[in-house]
């Protein structure tokens, strides 16, 4: 056969395959050669649906949408034409036109699963996430046991907020894939997101067992245990993983929140003799263990009194270890300071760190001064507290709990002003959603007379942070200012309430 005889069978069967995959999707009364339609006008559909196809293949989708239309504007009834002229506009990115064809092409054939599928995608490019979900929610009727229509379905739901039905998808999903740990991981994120902490529980035990790395697991399982007060399963839990990994530090710290929170002082005593026996833990992570504990104190009163036996094993095991006692003495300060003996923790800091004065520059020397600063600046001694902030800034000009505090201390004096905004800004400028900073530059300029402005930031500092009477105390009075009494009384109201609570967890502790 000659080369131009073999390319044109090569073109007659390409033409044939393109018209047998596309009438497919066409009704017979088209290209059948229906006594309603004369043959000549069968062909001439099936030349021009041909050719279609043919400029839709080579990425010509101008010219198949126009050869398309003209199939129409003949057969306006037939969904199929519809259907391969949204596909084009869809190629040419004009969603409106893609959107309308589409849902012609469902309207005239609402079985057809393509069809579906097409203006379930097309729906969603287009943000109508209702008219996705129904019809995914279509799709999965359509094919029951099909894990994909209802994976889209999950997806939607999840992209419309609705996280319960997504939720409830993805069980679905689970339970014709048991072995999916993808879906079932899944399932974990959006019961956890949910707060359904039991169901998140029998989740991850599952995923345990299925799963080759359960170290990173467990722990979860551990930390589910303690958010929902299941203190016994979750000692249970932090032991088995210590006994298998004693170098795991996130295990311990579990362990000893779990005892701790149970109220069972023996078994914390054990437990922690077994971690200060351990080789497995560097004697730095065991006394970073308890700064993590005083740190934690300041918003979580369990924290502290582990953090003090902490501090005493010790100080009995370790006082002869060089260094080790002035970082213990730098912790049992921050912890004094964080439980409210605040006289303690600067009498003990003004004890230390003048032995340490050739070592201005460490980190563990700054930070200790940096809670001596706290300390002076919460009993009032102004003076001195303003002279330390800034010996700290000198060698630690990032420092922005600093920055903060000495801008505040000033704006309190009244004085420096302009010095004192110039440091809050930078504070803000660095974390322009910390509270604490903005409720600083706030009053700054209520202090300068800037009340519109001085609203406008602390309204911003009391959304995040709305159990600070500090900030809502400083709001309220701007407001005065303004004129806004109705407000200012919601402010002031709010503010002694949050005093209230503060006073009664003082007490509790």
């Amino acid at each position: 056969m000659t080369i131009p005889c073999l390319m044109q069978n090569l073109i007659g069967k390409s033409l044939v395959i393109a018209l047998i995959l596309l009438s497919a999707c066409f009704s017979s009364s088209v290209l059948s050669g229906s006594p309603m339609v004369p043959d000549s006008l069968s062909d001439a559909t099936e030349r021009e649906v041909v050719a279609a196809s043919l400029l839709s293949a080579k990425g010509d989708y101008r010219g198949a949408v126009d050869r398309y239309q003209k199939l129409l504007s003949a057969h306006p009834t037939q969904a199929a034409f519809h259907y391969a002229l949204s596909k084009a506009y869809l190629s040419l990115g004009v969603l409106d036109s893609a959107r309308l064809y589409s849902e012609k092409s469902v309207a005239l054939q609402p079985g057809n699963k393509y069809y579906l599928r097409l203006l379930a995608g097309i729906s969603h490019q287009t943000r109508d996430y209702p008219r996705a979900i129904e019809l995914y929610q279509q799709l999965v009727a359509l094919e029951p046991g099909n894990t994909e229509p209802l994976s889209s379905l999950a997806l939607e739901y999840l992209v419309a907020d609705q996280q319960e039905k997504a939720l409830a998808v993805f069980q679905d999903l689970s339970k014709l894939d048991p072995k999916n740990e993808t879906i079932l991981n899944q399932v974990l994120f959006m019961e956890l997101k949910l707060a359904r902490y039991q169901d998140a529980i029998g989740t991850l035990t599952e995923l345990i067992k299925r799963s080759d790395g359960k170290e990173k697991l467990t722990l979860s399982l551990g930390e589910l245990y303690l958010q929902t007060g299941q203190y016994d399963p979750a000692v249970k839990t932090f032991k088995e993983l210590v006994q298998n990994n004693q170098s795991l530090l996130p295990a311990w710290l579990g362990l000893f929140d779990a005892t701790v929170k149970s109220g069972n002082r023996n078994a914390f005593r054990d437990d922690l003799n077994l971690f200060y026996n351990t080789s497995q833990i560097s004697l730095d992570q065991k006394i970073g263990l308890a700064q993590f504990f005083a740190a934690r104190s300041a918003r979580d009163s369990f924290s502290a009194e582990p953090a003090f036996a902490m501090i005493d094993e010790m100080k009995r095991r370790y006082s002869s270890v060089s260094g080790v006692t002035f970082k213990l003495q730098v912790v049992e300060g921050e912890l004094l300071f964080h439980t409210g003996k605040v006289k303690e923790a600067l009498q003990l800091l003004e004890k230390i760190l003048p032995s340490k004065k050739g070592d201005k520059k460490s980190g563990l020397d700054l930070h200790a001064r940096s809670i001596l600063a706290l300390c002076y600046d919460t009993l009032g001694y102004t003076r001195k507290s303003i002279s330390l902030y800034e010996a700290i800034l000198r060698l630690e000009p990032g420092n922005l709990l600093m920055v903060n505090n000495l801008a505040y201390v000033l704006a309190g004096q009244g004085k420096e002003l302009q010095r004192a905004r110039t440091l809050a800004m930078k504070a803000v400028a660095a974390e322009p959603a910390n509270a604490g900073y903005l409720d600083t530059l706030g009053w700054i300029f209520f202090k300068m007379g800037e009340y519109e402005k001085a609203a406008e930031l602390l309204e911003k500092a009391v959304v995040l942070d709305s159990q600070e009477p500090e900030i809502s105390d400083h709001l309220s009075q701007a407001y005065e200012k303004l004129g806004n009494r109705q407000k200012a009384m919601e402010m002031k109201e709010m503010t002694k309430k949050l005093k209230a609570k503060q006073s009664a967890v003082s007490i509790g502790q």
